[in-house]
């Protein structure tokens, strides 16, 4: 019903099939097996072992000699084979099935509504057509008062007018075309081919009796997809093929990383490179420099400078024995220089980090799909060890109390799984522990379960507690009247 609600919009009031609709819906029923498997597994186990303890079941079982563990071993054999197929289904069915279901919502979506005439109301679906009827009979065949723009892409406007008192539509037997048969009207065109239209506006106006009109209907067709074109999502592949996609992704990255350091290296280098001595102080440096473009302005054969200095030469510049003029134009030149490189270098890291940042996000993506075909196996054992114990200590059966605790644990347990999965998407977690973060959270409380129910603990027996109040109260008396 979910599903009907949220995609109601995209299904009524465009002709589809009801087989189209089922399809739809039957898709994105497989798609909600994750959610609805261990729910039914802990709500299951919980009425069984909850119908057998208050029975006194459970008790004769224990009287007999067989352990809590012996008991729960037949549904424990049922629920390794259900996680067998949870991962059968969530690695083979599921990504089949959410690779349909995407290609038919493409396909709704895309497809315009139904032929719809409604009266005094213009009908726009049809490209290149705009129909407006006075008038529509019961029979939705016969028509009055017609009025039809066909419109040309090449010449925008209105060039080409049909008006019509009466006529007919009839649809062909495979809905590919309509003909309009239209009686007693008037067709005006302006005739805007002609190389004069500009000048002298030439026009064409025909009266005719009968006048038949056939429109394509194609476009109006229901159509589908090729299903590859959608194969490339996260969510449409088994564990192999999102294998590569993860391995070719990292691969990327890390190819991203080496050629940032290609591109900016060349904006880094030493001054040094263009000193005969190599070993010189980073004041020397400077003057050298300083010296060279001196004289290369004395001579007008080159440009003032044609280096750069390394970053660690900036903090230290000072100068001696130049004239004010060209140790002013000198230091401009290498500070814009050095503006300019770290500018080139701001960009280029940006652009890197950018791409890499999505490829990472889309990684993430492949990351938490592959650990949820495990993850849901797997929850299907841990909520068995949940449900069994916690039913024979409730010692409640039916759909009473057993529906209403698995409830609460399936919605803390979902809701510490979106949480986990919210983090690896923003990339605050590693997949391994966003994705296995609900599971970890409800092991030890599976563990405490089983352990008190092979204890016979009476964690959630009020008259268990009754009694120890009655049993504390005096104490708390005597030191209260002992105060």
């Amino acid at each position: 019903m979910q599903t009907i609600w949220k995609y109601l919009e995209d299904l009524v009031g465009k002709g589809l099939e009801i087989s189209v609709i089922f399809e739809f819906i039957f898709y994105f029923a497989i798609h909600l097996i994750p959610m609805a498997l261990p729910l039914a597994i802990l709500l299951s186990n919980i009425m069984v072992f909850g119908n057998l303890a208050e029975r006194y079941e459970l008790v004769a079982i224990k009287s007999a000699g067989v352990s809590l563990f012996k008991a729960m071993r037949p549904m424990f054999i049922i629920s390794i084979l259900m996680s067998i197929g949870a991962f059968y289904t969530a690695n083979n069915l599921i990504p089949k099935a959410n690779l349909s279901w995407g290609a038919l919502l493409f396909d709704v979506t895309q497809k315009k509504p139904a032929m719809n005439i409604v009266d005094n109301v213009f009908f726009r679906d049809i490209d290149g057509y705009a129909i407006r009827v006075g008038k529509k009979h019961d029979d939705n065949q016969t028509i009055e008062d017609i009025i039809i723009y066909v419109d040309d892409k090449k010449y925008n406007g209105n060039n080409n007018i049909l008006i019509a008192k009466r006529g007919k539509m009839s649809v062909s037997e495979n809905k590919q075309f309509m003909t309009l048969y239209l009686e007693d009207g008037k067709r005006y065109q302006e005739l805007v081919n002609d190389p004069q239209y500009k000048k002298s506006r030439p026009h064409n106006t025909m009266e005719f009796k009968n006048y038949n009109l056939t429109i394509d209907l194609s476009e109006l067709a229901f159509n589908r997809t090729e299903k590859e074109r959608f194969s490339e999502d996260h969510r449409m592949m088994n564990i192999a093929q999102l294998d590569v996609r993860i391995d070719s992704l990292a691969d990327y990255i890390a190819g991203r990383k080496d050629k940032l350091y290609q591109y900016i290296g060349p904006y880094f280098f030493l001054a040094s490179d263009t000193l005969t001595v190599s070993d010189t102080s980073v004041e020397e440096r400077v003057e050298a420099i300083l010296a060279r473009a001196k004289l290369e302005k004395e001579n007008d054969n080159a440009p003032i400078v044609t280096t750069s200095l390394a970053p660690s030469s900036k903090r230290n510049l000072r100068t001696k024995a130049l004239p004010s003029e060209h140790e002013k134009s000198v230091k401009e030149i290498i500070l814009e220089r050095a503006i300019q490189n770290t500018n080139n270098v701001k960009r280029i890291s940006n652009n890197n980090l950018d791409d890499t940042a999505s490829q990472k996000e889309m990684r993430a993506k492949y990351l938490i799909e592959w650990h949820r075909k495990y993850t849901l196996a797997v929850s299907c054992i841990l909520l068995f060890f949940i449900g069994a114990p916690l039913g024979a200590i409730i010692k409640k059966g039916g759909f009473g109390l057993p529906l209403v605790i698995s409830l609460l644990l399936f919605i803390a347990y979902y809701v510490v799984g979106i949480f986990g999965e919210k983090l690896v998407k923003q990339g605050a977690l590693e997949p391994i522990f966003g994705m296995w973060m609900s599971l970890a959270v409800f092991f030890p409380l599976a563990i405490f379960l089983t352990y008190k129910a092979s204890r016979d603990s009476q964690l959630f027996d009020v008259d268990a507690y009754k009694r120890l109040m009655r049993l504390l109260y005096p104490l708390v008396s005597k030191n209260t009247v002992k105060k």
